[in-house]
C-alpha cells in the first residue's frame, strides 16, 4: 500500500509557531551533528583534567576501624584516570563522586580511630601515673 503525496488542496498540517526548530516538529535547533562539549561522555572531554579521584583519603579509610569501606573506595578511585583516558568521562565522572563519598566516610572513621586510641593512650598513662604516685603502708 503506498500512500503517495496528498490530493491536491490538501498541503498537510501547518508548520508551528515561530518555524521548525523552535518547539514544534521538524529538525532540532542544533541540527544532527555530534555536541561539542556538551554534556559529558558524548563528543569531547569536559575539560583538560580528569576528576580527582580521592585515592589519599581511601587509603586511610583501609587503615580505619573498617577496611571494606576503604578497599572499595580505592577500586573506584584507581579506576577513575583509567576510564578518563579510556574516553568513558562519564564514568571517570561516576567513579570519582563514589570514590568521593567512600573516601568521606573512610576518612571521618580513620579520624575518629585516631582520636579514640590517642584518648586510650591519655587515660592509660594517667592510670598508670595516678597508681605510681599511691603510698601504700605495708603494715
Amino acid at each position: 500500500m503506498s500512500y503517495g503525496p496528498p490530493p491536491p488542496g490538501n498541503p498537510g498540517p501547518p508548520p508551528p509557531p515561530g518555524g521548525y526548530g523552535t518547539g514544534g516538529y521538524g529538525p532540532p535547533a542544533g541540527g544532527y551533528g555530534p555536541p561539542s562539549g556538551g554534556q559529558p561522555g558524548f563528543g569531547g572531554p569536559p575539560s583538560a583534567e580528569p576528576p580527582k579521584n580521592y585515592l589519599i583519603q581511601n587509603i586511610l579509610g583501609i587503615i580505619s576501624c573498617i577496611p571494606l569501606i576503604g578497599i572499595i573506595g580505592l577500586i573506584f578511585a584507581l579506576q577513575v584516570n583509567s576510564k578518563w583516558t579510556a574516553g568513558d568521562y562519564a564514568g571517570a565522572e561516576s567513579n570519582a563522586n563514589t570514590a568521593k563519598i567512600l573516601g568521606i566516610i573512610g576518612l571521618v572513621l580513620f579520624i575518629i580511630n585516631v582520636v579514640f586510641w590517642v584518648g586510650y593512650f591519655i587515660f592509660v598513662v594517667v592510670l598508670f601515673g595516678a597508681a605510681g604516685t599511691a603510698s601504700y603502708s605495708g603494715y
